[in-house]
């Protein structure tokens, strides 16, 4: 009783230092008097402290005896990241001046904070960010040992430590204050938004709109999703979020378990492509490409609609399969005026990011004004809200310590960035991609695709794009495609690698909530992302899809929406096994759907023309029997 009385109180102690993060994030986006380190260094910091105090390693030990033993450990992880902070601003100067030596004191120092790093983000993410940046050091120690491409000259412990702890490329680079600048101000307006009942409201209006259709509950679950998801850092909290109020009312329909969870998951995952947050990713990728943020979410936004649309087309064809009717108009229930007001809880902050991203404003203050305008619309139009204000506090606790999660795994990708910058591993690869590309471009993409699947399994979808957008964008750019498709490209692949097996940690959140197997929740989710998988090849081949790229034709937008849009139809009949018009189908008619599904994606005009009209010369035989039938 005493330990989990304990573990309470470290966890209360988190809640409360999320908050104080959450006032310094506002503060030094408002106010911006804190030099450029010490904001990192802070930031590092919190994200450390947080992760520990959150889950603290007596909460992770079942034998009570032993339990002692892990607060003992963290008070000494504590103590060694205190020690290690105190010694890198004492030797701060040198590192400024470029007079920093290996010492046997500096390398213990740095090496304590590294190891607590680690820790640090084990706690907060799990295994699979250790696991990579293991790899990458081992990596960059054995490189004069290595065959071939991947030999180079190899790091020792001081230059090691330097890169990683020692210098601002490393835990405390650029991409760490990247991140701490644009993004984490919408990861508390994500919580806020939440605490305000946007999104209980969006799933009520998703639901009473949606339900007309056949599969209303999956449709709903889809809008509110896509809508929530884009405000979420990371697909599984979308997917715990969302999925309770979501996935019962999708099995309530008469869906599989493993169905509800992979729609669910399906849509989360999509919602960290949607426009016009896109999970905050969107912000770190217009500072890579050196690009504006409103230019980026144009060329976002008809990729993700298509996915959505594909997405809605397949559980339609679930439904015609399973003989599921829409609901009966008694059934139906009405939006009164007061879901309508709640309506304004989620559009309202969000038309005011929008404005300030049009006047001008950066995205740190175009999301703080965001932020200011849920609070605003969360007082005046819910009355819950209103008579609690303490979920402001709420919000901005939660929020906080989602940012500092987020911190304290980017503190980690930087020992991966500077492992990479300093082996020039990624150039090689760059390099290595383009060979391919030079004559066969769809070798250098499945490359890219399945690199970018490896690098991003197990993370959330900021940590994943980083990892990816330098190790494997350059390669692609470097083969021929335009940096804007190929930055979305890894983007993709970044976000899906959450629904892919055998890591697939979305499906591993949304299955237990559905009572479904992960495995084969994870099977579904890829068949009902076909399109949303392949529609980065797409925009790679025909890069009009995006809008914004360089040669844009309209005749070549024209053509790439009507074979998307065939494709979507021929796909969701071939892996539901029925269409409105034919009914069931057959193995053979099923086989003919997804051989003019696949023609149709194909981006030589001789294939895919002839696979969109014998599409829609199939649908019109079809409807022309079965009104002989009748």
């Amino acid at each position: 009783m005493k330990t989990n009385f304990s573990v309470s109180i470290t966890k209360q102690l988190a809640g409360g230092i999320g908050l104080l993060f959450s006032c310094f994030i506002i503060y030094s986006i408002t106010i911006a008097l804190i030099d450029e380190a010490t904001v990192r260094f802070v930031a590092v910091a919190v994200g450390f402290v947080v992760a520990l105090m959150a889950n603290p390693l007596a909460d992770q030990i079942k034998a009570n005896h032993l339990r002692s033993l892990g607060w003992a450990v963290d008070v000494v992880l504590v103590a060694s990241f205190c020690y290690s902070t105190w010694w890198f601003f004492e030797i701060k100067e040198q590192l400024w001046t470029g007079f920093y030596i290996g010492t046997p004191e500096n390398l213990f120092a740095g090496a304590l904070g590294l190891l607590g790093v680690l820790e640090a983000t084990r706690r907060a993410w799990g295994w699979s960010l250790i696991i990579l940046a293991v790899c990458f050091v081992s990596f960059g120690f054995a490189g004069p040992h290595l065959p071939g491409v991947l030999q180079h000259f190899g790091m020792d412990l001081s230059n090691f430590m330097q890169i990683a702890w020692y210098s601002f490329d490393g835990v405390f680079g650029r991409v760490t204050g990247l991140v701490f600048n644009t993004v984490l101000i919408f990861l508390i307006l994500g919580a806020m938004l939440n605490q305000t009942g946007a999104g209980d409201s969006l799933i009520r209006i998703s639901t009473v709109l949606t339900c007309r259709i056949r599969g209303g509950a999956a449709h709903a679950a889809i809008v509110a999703s896509a809508l929530f998801g884009m405000m979420s850092g990371s697909v599984a909290a979308n997917i715990a979020g969302t999925g309770v109020f979501t996935i019962p009312m999708i099995k309530k329909q008469g869906y599989s378990n493993n169905f509800a969870a992979a729609v669910e998951a399906s849509a989360s995952s999509g919602g960290q492509l949607t426009p016009p947050i896109m999970a905050a990713a969107v912000f770190v990728m217009a500072d890579l490409l050196g690009q504006p943020y409103l230019l980026l979410i144009a060329a976002a936004a008809l990729p993700a609609l298509f996915k959505y649309i594909s997405l809605f087309a397949q559980v339609y064809a679930e439904a015609l399969r399973l003989g599921h009717e829409s609901s009966a108009s008694d059934e139906i229930g009405t939006l009164s005026r007061r879901d309508w007001a709640n309506a304004l809880l989620f559009t309202l902050p969000l038309m005011a990011l929008m404005t300030a991203f049009l006047l001008g404003y950066s995205p740190s203050m175009a999301g703080f004004i965001g932020l200011a305008t849920a609070v605003a619309v969360g007082l005046v139009l819910s009355p819950e809200f209103r008579r609690n204000p303490i979920k402001i506090v709420e919000a901005f606790s939660l929020g906080g310590i989602s940012a500092a999660n987020i911190m304290i795994a980017v503190a980690l990708i930087g020992i991966v960035l500077g492992v990479v910058n300093e082996t020039g591993i990624a150039i090689r690869f760059a390099i290595a991609i383009s060979a391919f590309g030079e004559s066969y471009l769809i070798l250098a993409l499945l490359l890219a695709m399945f690199g970018a699947l490896i690098l991003g399994m197990g993370l959330p979808t900021l940590p994943a794009y980083l990892i990816i957008a330098i190790m494997i964008a350059p390669a692609i750019i470097k083969a021929g495609v335009e940096p804007i498709a190929a930055h979305m490209f890894v983007l993709y692949y970044a976000v899906y690698s959450s629904i892919v097996p055998p890591i697939a940690y979305g499906c591993y959140v949304a299955a237990p909530i559905a009572g479904g197997n992960p495995l084969a929740t994870s099977l579904i989710a890829l068949r009902l992302s076909v399109i949303g998988l392949l529609v980065p090849y797409v925009f790679v081949y025909s890069p009009s899809l995006l809008l914004v790229t360089d040669g844009f034709m309209w005749s070549e937008l024209v053509g790439t929406v009507i074979r998307l849009l065939a494709a979507i139809w021929m796909f969701a009949a071939c892996f539901a096994g029925a269409d409105p018009v034919s009914g069931r189908l057959s193995i053979p008619q099923r086989l003919i759907r997804f051989i003019l599904g696949a023609s149709a994606l194909w981006p030589i005009t001789i294939v895919w023309l002839p696979g969109v009209l014998l599409g829609f010369l199939l649908i019109l035989v079809s409807r022309f029997r079965s009104r002989q039938a009748v």
